[in-house]
């Protein structure tokens, strides 16, 4: 995999706010546009993502529905939520009574993909979660996607060792800031 240089981004332009309401049709439109990709490439459906605005806004009770920009042009959007998601299975997690703040929906507009967007929205899901004294990151993955699970294992998630599912993979990351000093 390489990484697309032909546009080096400003991290100074990229923003990252709860989606507001009448931002959810922008929302609607990455999770749409990203949905249609996977089915071209990899035979996939809509993978239970909320497909209408409607179901956004029963979504943002419980979610925080995140949108992120670049130059307010929106690029990738994901959810994150202290109350497991419809797709986590009793079991597939090590330790389900660990504090944890579950990543779902996370989307990169293609064009946006190798160059960091992704990267940086895992490190803001990350620093969420921590103000929510989360110990764990956690999301799943189709397992044919193969490129997603690549790029979680690049930032620091690790498949859980909890039962197998036959189409998905579930993985956790910690967010607990490692304290490498010298103990005295």
């Amino acid at each position: 995999m390489t990484r697309n240089t032909d546009t080096a981004l400003n991290y100074a332009n990229i923003t990252l706010h709860r989606a507001r309401l009448t931002e959810l049709s922008n929302v609607q439109a990455l999770l749409e546009e990203c949905a249609t990709q996977l089915r071209l490439t990899h035979g996939l459906g809509m993978w239970g993502i909320a497909t209408t605005t409607r179901q956004l806004e029963r979504q943002t009770t419980s979610n925080h529905i995140m949108l992120v920009q670049y130059m307010g042009v929106s690029v990738a959007t994901f959810s994150l939520s202290k109350i497991a998601p419809h797709w986590v299975v009793p079991g597939v997690f090590d330790d389900d009574s660990m504090p944890a703040t579950y990543l779902s929906d996370f989307v990169v507009m293609p064009s946006f993909r190798q160059r960091g967007v992704g990267r940086w929205c895992i490190e803001k899901a990350s620093e969420y979660a921590r103000t929510q004294q989360s110990s764990v990151l956690r999301t799943a993955i189709y397992t044919q996607l193969h490129e997603s699970m690549a790029f979680a294992l690049t930032v620091g998630f690790i498949p859980s060792m909890g039962i197998s599912h036959p189409e998905r993979t579930y993985l956790e990351k910690s967010v607990i800031p490692l304290d490498l000093r010298p103990m005295e």
